[in-house]
């Protein structure tokens, strides 16, 4: 009751301001919205759905009609999107009883009205604002005029075909509902145990953790059979099978051991399994719905680089990012440019921060590298001799040279890089540190991204030019060369440590901690 007379409060309040002009509505509103509104109403969107205090959309002589329903039945379903039906005033809803009064009657209608719109805006564009929930994340959100939608909508008489057109449809974002489902459900059953802490156990030991270890396996995997065998003390084969699919599936070195990482990983609760889920459809919510008939979709939190074309998946390779301290935001640029055995411009802070002591250490260090030393004189580059320059005499705050790398087979950025416009100097490149793709964790750059098959993917990004034996002979030529990307190619950086694949669901570390700020928000 104490909900309901609450919200009488907010609507009578509601009922007021939409016999008066916007203008006036909106300035007494202010006046009294701290004390009195309770359901944060937006009055101004709301006050374009009534005309007079008799006006109702969803009610018929005070009885829901069946868009009413569809729509209750609308907001209830939100969970299924990771969505809180709370916040679109679902429990409110199913306690009123619009015929009791003309009150409550104004009540339904108008809570079913904002919960709606709410509830449309949050499934186009996403509940939070992405700039603020995540900070590193600069790919903009999209637009989106939930009072038009709903208008709209309650013409055509097909509400709840509209409001279903609203859910993305993307693959993606399909699975994740489905994997979110299966994780609340685990949720329900009441989760799993925790795993003690102990030491390191591998295939042959025995260790009186095991059966706690093969139950907390086979709640999540039901590939895994429980038999007598399952209270084994014994580290057996099968047992290591599962142990390795846990780690593969939860972005872990393959090893088969059960370390301080694979059981960390283990004694993730399905609860909070469950909100990575959330947090990851949230960041679907805020993706574009077409990506470009070609794209380059870079996950950050997974290290992997997808190349797509008309919907299928082109190339899938390997990537490096900026480690935890040099992290790589999520971005989305055009890709206009490939240079092959190219120069590198070393920026001033790893010019002072990660070369300037490799110098310091070792006087060969740039001649070795093939690393030029310049400055700027009377507009023009001057080159100067590094054996004649003092290091030890120079810091970040006194350093007045640009480092040049040239190419070849030092060259930091390896045979190939590709160029897009950003504001973090970013860009994708080859490396000369081929078994570091070998790693598990890969947040080892300075922000920069390094791809595993440079070479595949210039055959992707200039395939309306060029042929693949054309790019393998302008690198054996050993010139630097550049050439233009005339098709439209977006390159998509994000950070999702949920995704699908074969339609299993795979977790990521959330080694950037950008899951766990968001997280507060939801």
């Amino acid at each position: 009751m104490k909900i309901l007379k609450k919200t009488a409060v907010a609507i009578n309040f509601l009922l007021l301001f939409i016999c008066l002009p916007v203008n006036a509505m909106v300035s007494e509103w202010l006046e009294h919205s701290q004390q009195e509104n309770t359901y944060d109403l937006d009055l101004v969107i709301l006050s374009h759905f009534y005309n007079d205090k008799s006006a109702y959309l969803w009610l018929d002589k005070q009885q829901p009609s069946s868009q009413a329903h569809d729509a209750i039945d609308f907001i209830s379903a939100s969970s299924r999107q990771g969505l809180n039906p709370e916040d679109y005033h679902s429990l409110t809803l199913k306690q009123l009883d619009p015929t009791d009064s003309t009150i409550a009657a104004h009540q339904f209608d108008v809570l079913l009205t904002d919960g709606l719109l709410k509830l449309i805006h949050d499934l186009s564009v996403g509940r939070l604002k992405a700039s603020e929930a995540d900070p590193d994340w600069f790919i903009p959100q999209a637009e989106f005029d939930a009072k038009l939608f709903l208008k709209q909508s309650l013409l055509t008489n097909q509400l709840r075909a509209q409001l279903d057109s609203l859910i993305p449809i993307s693959p993606e974002y399909i699975s994740l509902i489905g994997a979110l489902a299966r994780y609340q459900s685990y949720v329900a059953r009441g989760g799993w145990s925790q795993i003690p802490k102990t030491s390191s156990i591998r295939p042959g030991d025995s260790h009186q953790q095991l059966p706690a270890i093969r139950a907390r396996l086979a709640f999540e995997d039901s590939h895994i059979p429980l038999s007598a065998d399952s209270q084994s003390l014994i580290y057996d084969a099968q047992t290591e099978q599962a142990v390795r699919h846990f780690q593969e599936i939860h972005g872990l070195k393959v090893d088969g051991v059960i370390g301080k990482g694979t059981r960390r990983a283990m004694n993730i609760s399905a609860s909070d399994r469950t909100q990575q889920i959330k947090v990851a459809l949230e960041r679907r919510r805020w993706m574009p719905n077409e990506l470009g008939q070609q794209h380059l979709f870079i996950n950050l939190a997974n290290y992997t680089l997808s190349a797509v074309e008309d919907g299928n998946e082109k190339l899938n390779m390997r990537v490096i990012v900026g480690r935890e301290k040099r992290q790589t935001p999520s971005f989305v640029s055009q890709m206009n440019r490939v240079v092959v055995n190219p120069y590198w411009n070393v920026p001033r802070k790893l010019a002072v921060k990660d070369l300037l002591p490799k110098q310091q250490e070792d006087f060969n260090y740039f001649y070795t590298h093939d690393i030029r030393v310049f400055t700027r004189e009377n507009g023009q580059k001057v080159e100067h001799d590094s054996y004649l320059i003092d290091w030890h005499a120079l810091n970040e705050d006194n350093f007045p040279y640009t480092l040049r790398q040239d190419p070849g087979d030092h060259n930091a950025l390896g045979q190939i890089k590709f160029l897009f416009p950003n504001d973090w100097a970013i860009y994708l490149h080859d490396t000369n540190h081929k078994k570091l793709f070998n790693e598990s964790m890969r947040s080892l750059s300075s922000g920069c991204i390094r791809v595993e098959d440079p070479i595949a993917l210039a055959n992707f990004s200039l395939a309306d030019r060029y042929q693949p034996k054309t790019i393998l002979e302008m690198i054996e030529s050993k010139e630097n060369r550049g050439r233009k990307v005339t098709k439209s190619l977006s390159v998509y950086a994000v950070y999702f440590t949920v995704w699908m694949d074969d339609n299993e669901v795979k977790f990521s570390p959330d080694v950037y901690q950008r899951d766990e700020r968001m997280a507060k928000h939801l």
